[in-house]
Formats: structure tokens, C-alpha cells, sequence
């Protein structure tokens, strides 16, 4: 992470604006660069995720800790459930949200048809997905996890997955 940061740092020292633009905007970037895009964009697709999350956290599907309904806590069994079920229900919209994002300003498309690359994308995003899925199960379960902190646990765990298959199995590196 480390050797990440300081090649990025010197790219930018080396480089006035206008290069610095074009290559962070270009398909050819430097690796750096374009793991850096690469978590942006997943940032997004994430925040995605969080929202949605969030927001059926809070109104539809209760799955905050210590949240009080109808007069009772919210009982861990059913918190539970309804956090693997939120994070099911938001996982499609945060999908397509990171399949825009990186074919518009990270991977350059090509390698598959559209259509299989779709499906890979989205493939590969369960992969990772699944087994974050578990993690919060687990962790709330067993742990009685905060859900941020379950949801935290969960995006890490597919964030390193997805950019490995997507840049050497999806896309033309």
C-alpha cells in the first residue's frame, strides 16, 4: 500500500495538471493510477451499497443495533436476517453502479462480448460477495457485530477479489 502511495506521489510531483488529467482519465493508465480509479469507483459502488443498505436499515427491513420496534429491542435473530437480507437486496444496484463506473474510466472492455462481460462482472462480484455475506452473518451472530462495522468486514473482503478477476480474467488489462 505503501509503494501504491508513494509511486502515485511521484507521478504527481513529475507531472503537471493537464498530464496528470489525461492519464487518470485514460484506459492506459499507469497500474498505480489505475487501482487508485479502480477504488474510487468502487468507493462508489460501495457508497451505493450503503445507502441502500442504510436506508432499509432504517425503515423497511430493521437491522440497527439496539434499534427499538414497536416498544422491544430489536431481537439479534431477526437483526440479523434483515442485514444479510438488505445487503442482498442492494448488492444488484451497487453491481451495476461499479460495472458503469469501471468500464467508463478504469478497465478498457473488449476482452469478452458485452453481454459475457456483464455476466462476469457481475459473476465476480458475487464471488466476493458471498463469502462477505457469510462474514456478516457470522459476525453478528456469533459476535453480536454492529452492522456498520459487519458491512465494513464485508466490503473488504470482496474489494481485493473483484479487482483481481476484473482486471486479469474480465477486461484487457
Amino acid at each position: 500500500m505503501l509503494s501504491l502511495i508513494a509511486s502515485a506521489s511521484q507521478f504527481v510531483r513529475e507531472n503537471d495538471f493537464k498530464t496528470i488529467f489525461h492519464r487518470v482519465k485514460s484506459h492506459d493508465a499507469h497500474p498505480t493510477i489505475q487501482f487508485l480509479k479502480y477504488a474510487f469507483c468502487g468507493g462508489l459502488a460501495t457508497l451505493t451499497l450503503v445507502v441502500i443498505v442504510f436506508a432499509l436499515s432504517q425503515t423497511i427491513f430493521p437491522a440497527a443495533k439496539g434499534m427499538i420496534i414497536r416498544g422491544q429491542v430489536l431481537d439479534e435473530v431477526v437483526r440479523k436476517h434483515n442485514l444479510v437480507l438488505n445487503n442482498t437486496i442492494a448488492f444488484p444496484f451497487s453491481a451495476i453502479v461499479g460495472y458503469l463506473l469501471n468500464v467508463k474510466f478504469v478497465f478498457r472492455p473488449g476482452r469478452l462480448s458485452r453481454g459475457m462481460e456483464i455476466f462476469s462482472f457481475c459473476l465476480v462480484a458475487a464471488i466476493g460477495f458471498f463469502p462477505g455475506l457469510w462474514l456478516v452473518d457470522y459476525l453478528v451472530a456469533r459476535f453480536h457485530t454492529d452492522s456498520s462495522l459487519a458491512t465494513t468486514a464485508f466490503i473488504m473482503t470482496s474489494f481485493l477479489v473483484n479487482f483481481v478477476c476484473r482486471k486479469f480474467v474480465i477486461f484487457k488489462a
